[in-house]
């Protein structure tokens, strides 16, 4: 039998895109669809928009809300599904994914997370593939995710058994799920194919465009979070150095033996987001970070050996000014 697929769909002022991302959903014909839309109340014509497929909606509202993540939570609270997915009014199903969907979590009783390939779409309408999570490399499902959001599904009693996603966070609520998942669970149970499932869709007033920042300092604050508990307060300064402010994210259950594991997802982050050095922020956080934590480049994958290198060839300076200086001699250079 074919499990009931909670879908939640959260809106606010999208309505030039609602109407295919909802045609896109009850096009799927996938028999055990709970569709359920949570609007905060847009003024757009939004609400015009899902009254014209109430009938079709397990539930919906258009009322006020604190965000993204209390929009989905809210409509987790009216979910009765056994498989939990979300889709943002700006983004769109492929034809069949529901039916991907629900065949792999039947066929496997003991799946928890299963995960497909997204198509990302330019604001100019370029379709790129994105990468897609290897299971059977569990420390980059830590260090280096993917979480194709638009394209992941969830045993729905794992999602509840970790409270949903955490309404603190408004860029990174995903990314936090998909942790607290892991480090519950581990990922023996997850499973990811070569499948596009979805179409995530950037435009001027996507956050991702919009917002990119928000969402490191959002993740900077679950790992400080995560620091703080497991007491690395080495890696604790050194994150809030570069990413300072406290955001009351929720904790996540870690032990004592996941040290080695979020001292990796730091070292990761930092090299992701500052191997590049634009500003004295980048500049000072990552000098502290070189001079402070003993690293082995033997330790990192060959990408972020690479980026750690052309970090410290940035490093070579005595401060921020004759780093200044050199770069903008570099540029001068043929």
């Amino acid at each position: 039998m074919m499990p009931r697929i909670s879908l939640i769909t959260p809106s606010f002022q999208q309505q030039g895109y609602l109407a295919d991302c909802l045609a896109s959903v009850h096009d799927q014909g996938y028999p055990e669809l709970e569709h359920i839309v949570v609007d905060g109340g847009s003024t757009d014509g939004s609400k015009e928009q899902i009254e014209r497929y109430a009938d079709k909606l397990a539930w919906w509202c258009s009322t006020p809300d604190n965000g993204q993540s209390h929009a989905i939570n809210k409509g987790l609270a009216h979910a009765t599904g056994d498989v939990f997915g979300w889709l943002n009014s700006d983004d769109l199903l492929l034809p069949g994914a529901l039916h991907e969907v629900g065949n792999a979590f039947a066929a496997d009783p003991g799946l928890l997370v299963f995960g497909g390939r997204r198509i990302i779409r330019s604001a100019e309408g370029a379709d790129s593939v994105s990468g897609l999570d290897d299971a059977s490399r569990p420390d980059d499902l830590f260090t280096d995710p993917m979480v194709n959001q638009q394209s992941t599904f969830y045993r729905m009693d794992a999602v509840r058994s970790v409270g949903g996603v955490d309404e603190v966070l408004h860029y990174a609520m995903d990314l936090e799920l998909w942790w607290r998942i892991l480090f519950k669970y581990g990922s023996a149970a997850m499973r990811f194919v070569p499948v596009d499932l979805a179409v995530f869709r950037l435009h001027d007033e996507s956050k991702t465009v919009k917002e990119q920042h928000a969402f490191q300092t959002e993740t900077a604050a679950i790992l400080k979070r995560a620091l703080l508990h497991l007491d690395q307060e080495d890696l604790f300064d050194v994150l809030d150095q570069g990413y300072p402010g406290a955001i009351a994210t929720r904790a996540i259950h870690l032990r004592q033996e996941h040290v080695p594991i979020i001292r990796r997802m730091v070292v990761h982050f930092l090299l992701k987001w500052n191997h590049v050095i634009h500003d004295k922020r980048q500049f000072e956080l990552m000098r502290t970070f070189r001079r402070s934590i003993p690293l082995d480049p033997k330790s990192l994958d060959a990408l972020y050996r690479d980026r750690l290198e052309r970090l410290d060839r940035q490093l070579q300076v005595p401060g921020w000014l004759a780093f200044r200086i050199k770069r903008k001699f570099d540029h001068l250079l043929p």
